[in-house]
């Protein structure tokens, strides 16, 4: 008999973050890869594998500024995760948000095998980029076999442009037939998957639509052979173990990193025995030496976002989350004011990140930013009375009773904080009675005074991933496209302030909360 250990060091959902603070206010915080690289350097052992599960190139405002004002050569993020030795990763849904040249800019120049069985060019049917799976071993231990798929949801929120000539093959599919045909020809199978999970983890009841977009408890259930499925994509800070399978999922923004320890012992075949720990940022100090790759696109950045480019009256901060929502913070009507001009839509809809800032009395790129922190652009669609009131009542779900307060619905704060799914509308006015049902807690519905019939038809402007059904709200996909702007809305606002560098923004009340 003979034992062998090795490791895995998992990280996902990096979002572009390196540096140890938050843009917004430049506060010192326990997040990016500069902290994460010592953490990284003081866990790995001689026998490991350092595996990420995607979303890197999106999400900070260092991969913005690279994205839009920067040429093409090789991603920053691709500078820093080859400095931090990956050896394998995988591709996130938001890695496509701005387009394939930036894409690529990251993929092409990685030192790490980029993991991808079922992004597919969809005339060769081969993975548009990287291998579908690897071999690999340790000295005197077993094989290892890693396999890596992506969500296939993502033709349902990204722009066509980004994802053109790509076909999206069903991740469990491709999982459970790579799985049958590696089995036998590796002793220890891990499968590298951009995705979560659908169920919950102790009763595997469903926790969100089964609309595909996560598969991992499918995965667990369904597919033998599977000793490690890494996830991703929906944020959470997870390990344990279904049947023979071992999971994690790590979190996001780099603030932690799984360690998953095995030892792998030999009697007559292989046996695996996992220990696994979350390690957080907290008291790590950043790596000086992953700092200083970035200085100068970071310094150029910096410099960008403290642009000014425009002035108002009095700042419009965002303190409270849930009170910009209950109360429609007017920074919520601004963004809808912005938009109604852009389109000259009949409606306008907007919804907030799920930490925002605001804007200071002096605006700058780093207040837009950090304020409307999605990469969206502009759509807007034909709905009939009956559609938007579907929308609004599904928007309406957002809130809750405890006691004698109005809260968030746990269902927006588990398994995945989704602040980003409470939308806001201008200029019609309406109620949300969180004491009712759902599916009848909007009262009072009116455009322009007038009551809103099912049959009344509206141009509304939404972004993107909502236009694609994005956030649950499917049905809004079928409704028909009168105008796709292919223009961020965050560019839209940059823009519109420099034009009208004085501003005052015309706030209306119309959206009351009530029990």
């Amino acid at each position: 008999m003979k034992t062998v250990d090795f490791q895995v060091l998992h990280t996902s959902d990096i979002h572009g973050y390196v540096y140890p603070y938050h843009y917004a206010t430049m506060e010192a915080a326990n997040i990016g890869l500069a902290k994460l690289s010592t953490l990284i350097k003081q866990r790995a052992k001689h026998n490991h594998l350092l595996i990420d599960t995607g979303d890197t190139i999106q999400g900070s405002p260092l991969t913005y500024y690279y994205a839009r004002q920067c040429d093409k050569t090789v991603h920053p993020m691709t500078t820093v995760m080859n400095a931090l030795g990956y050896d394998y990763v995988a591709i996130g849904n938001h890695e496509f948000n701005y387009g394939l040249d930036n894409l690529h800019s990251y993929l092409d120049h990685l030192d790490a095998t980029i993991l991808n069985a079922n992004l597919l060019d969809d005339l060769t049917t081969n993975p548009f980029v990287g291998v579908s799976h690897a071999i690999t071993s340790f000295d005197n231990g077993p094989t290892v076999g890693i396999i890596g798929v992506t969500t296939h949801y993502i033709p349902n929120w990204e722009q066509p442009s980004h994802i053109a000539h790509l076909h999206f093959q069903d991740a469990f599919e491709t999982t459970k037939r790579l799985v049958g045909e590696l089995r036998n020809h590796v002793d220890y199978l891990i499968v590298n998957y951009h995705g979560g999970f659908e169920r919950d983890l102790t009763t595997f009841e469903l926790s969100t639509d089964d609309t595909g977009e996560n598969q991992g408890a499918k995965m667990l259930q369904e597919i033998d052979g599977i000793d490690l499925l890494l996830t991703g994509h929906q944020h959470r800070l997870l390990t344990g173990s279904h049947k023979n399978t071992f999971y994690s999922q790590p979190g996001f923004n780099a603030q932690h990193l799984v360690e998953i320890n095995i030892r792998a012992t030999y009697d007559n075949g292989w046996t695996f025995h996992h220990e696994a720990t979350i390690h957080d940022t907290k008291g790590i100090a950043a790596d000086n030496h992953i700092l200083n790759l970035l200085h100068d696109v970071e310094s150029n950045t910096q410099a960008y976002l403290d642009t000014t480019v425009g002035y108002l009256d009095q700042p419009y901060l965002i303190t409270d989350q849930l009170q910009a929502r209950l109360h429609k913070h007017p920074l919520v009507s601004f963004i809808n004011q912005v938009q109604l001009e852009y389109t000259n839509a009949d409606i306008s809809s907007c919804s907030l990140g799920n930490s925002v800032s605001g804007f200071n009395q002096h605006i700058t790129i780093r207040d837009i930013i950090s304020t409307y922190i999605f990469p969206n652009t502009l759509v807007v669609k034909e709905c009939t009375g009956k559609e938007l009131r579907k929308a609004l009542e599904k928007t309406a779900t957002f809130f809750d009773i405890d006691g004698d307060d109005i809260i968030i619905s746990s269902e927006y704060n588990d398994p995945k904080l989704q602040l980003y799914a409470y939308d806001m509308y201008d200029p019609i006015h309406y109620t949300i009675n969180v004491s009712k049902p759902h599916g009848s807690r909007v009262e009072n519905l009116t455009f322009h005074n007038q009551p809103i019939n099912d049959t009344d038809v509206f141009s509304i402007v939404m972004n993107n991933y909502r236009a694609s059904g994005g956030g649950e709200y499917t049905f809004i996909k079928d409704c028909p496209v009168l105008n796709d702007t292919q223009m961020e809305v965050i560019e839209i606002l940059i823009d519109y302030i420099q034009e009208h560098p004085q501003l005052s923004i015309n706030h209306t009340k119309n959206i009351t909360v009530t029990k």
